[in-house]
């Protein structure tokens, strides 16, 4: 796999630097096709350059859960990740490098109006390339006096500033983490590629060590090192590489894992809409209910109210047409918010079922709320969404509400072999009001 991988680049510029002989892929975010593109960088990656900015198609604008965070574990191992900003909103920036050092894209400038530092690296080629810049943005929210290159974070260190808008502001800046860095550039335009070439030729390590640090003295140098000492220098070289190859494909299997369904199941908990939706579906389908339905997409094709959102459906080898009117019937509502439940949503379990009953024929139904209420709070700390006449009245009706939070932890019990998935099901099947199990 490629050592440089261009992020949201066209053909074109990767086809220029193939030509160049350099080892380069490219890899795209989607939001200029709309497409649900993988992310996902492969380990022999080494740079990373990105050309964020423009508007998104509608359709992909929020890229992968999480994505920032592994790319930031990346950066600290040594992945260096070269940012050109020309335009959008912030969180197109820090979506992708995470909240580093304040990071934002604010209140552009006249391009040429940009000053460059004339002691950092690839001072050349930005000059060279300025005249292309059509602007340059602030990207923090305080200026700096003439003549200072640098400034102190909390967060993230010392920051190296590569280059200010007229006004004194970083328009170009290095973040250094662990190994590896993140540099933040203005945009060059159509003259961007041109740049990256620049760069890979003057210093491929792309700044992971300060400008200014000499090499190593000469007599460090192989050409005066004793066999024995070569010997022990190769064979603690080679334990290193066999180190690195391990963490390496740990951290395939830690990616792999988390894109294999782990993902799925922390939207129980931070997901809304049409994404909880489906971990919820999900997350029944992985207790072993004999059919799980999403009714959206079973009535896809007929012109009706969708009122619930799934069906669980004993026994499993019915038809759902058979199922829904002969078999034991589940309905599930998924809602999810901010706050508390509202009378109304816990209004509609009792009404859908009425009304299956009704259209199904069939009086062996139950309904189950299941609710992301509190989700901007860490799950821990959620306080009960159900008032005590919600759940009194569910359990009149032979109902139940179910958090997602003790949707999730049911699950991670399964997995902990702390409980069966069929004592899961059977107390969902079994119990009323509000659902909390017996782990």
């Amino acid at each position: 796999m490629a050592k440089i991988i261009l992020l949201d680049f066209s053909e074109a510029d990767r086809d220029l630097l193939v030509g160049k002989k350099y080892d380069v892929g490219s890899l795209s975010t989607g939001r200029a096709t709309g497409e649900d593109d993988l992310l996902d960088l492969p380990d022999e990656t080494e740079i990373v350059f990105y050309e964020a900015g423009g508007q998104a198609v509608s359709g992909r604008e929020d890229l992968p859960a999480g994505f920032h965070e592994t790319l930031a574990e990346r950066v600290r191992q040594g992945l260096r990740f070269v940012c050109f900003v020309g335009g959008g909103e912030t969180r197109r920036l820090t979506d992708i490098v995470g909240p580093l050092a304040g990071l934002q894209i604010k209140d552009s400038g006249r391009g040429d109006a940009v000053v460059f530092n004339p002691r950092a690296l690839f001072h050349v080629p930005f000059e060279r390339f300025k005249p292309y810049i059509a602007k340059a943005y602030r990207l923090l929210d305080e200026t700096l006096a003439e003549g200072v290159w640098e400034k102190e974070t909390a967060a993230d260190g010392k920051l190296e500033i590569l280059a200010k808008t007229a006004d004194g502001a970083a328009a170009a800046l290095v973040v250094r983490k662990g190994r590896g860095c993140v540099l933040v550039l203005p945009s060059f335009g159509a003259k961007t590629v041109e740049v990256v070439d620049h760069m890979l030729k003057d210093k491929l390590s792309l700044g992971a060590e300060p400008a200014g640090v000499p090499a190593g003295d000469w007599f460090e140098s192989d050409e005066y090192a004793f066999p024995e000492l070569k010997a022990l220098t190769a064979r603690r070289d080679e334990e290193k590489k066999r180190f690195e190859e391990v963490l390496a494909d740990y951290d395939r299997q830690i990616r792999e894992l988390k894109a294999g369904g782990h993902e799925d199941f922390l939207r129980l908990l931070k997901g809304e809409g049409a994404a909880l939706k489906k971990a919820v579906v999900g997350a029944f389908r992985t207790l072993g209910w004999g059919r799980v339905v999403d009714v959206d997409e079973y009535w896809k094709n007929v012109i009706r109210n969708k009122e619930e959102d799934a069906w669980l459906i004993e026994p499993g080898d019915l038809p759902v047409e058979a199922g829904i009117r002969k078999g034991e019937l589940v309905i599930i509502l998924v809602r999810g918010g901010k706050n508390w439940a509202a009378d109304d949503e816990c209004a509609l379990l009792q009404k859908y079922k009425g009304r299956r009953m009704q259209e199904f024929d069939n009086t062996r139904m139950k309904a189950v709320l299941v609710g992301n209420y509190f989700a901007a709070v860490d799950p821990k700390d959620r306080a009960d969404p159900f008032s005590a006449g919600q759940i009194e009245e569910a359990q009149k009706d032979g109902n139940g509400l179910l958090t997602t939070t003790e949707l999730f932890r049911a699950i991670k019990a399964e997995k902990e072999n702390r409980i069966s998935k069929s004592a899961l099901r059977e107390q969902i099947r079994l119990k009323t009001g509000l659902l909390a199990f017996d782990i």
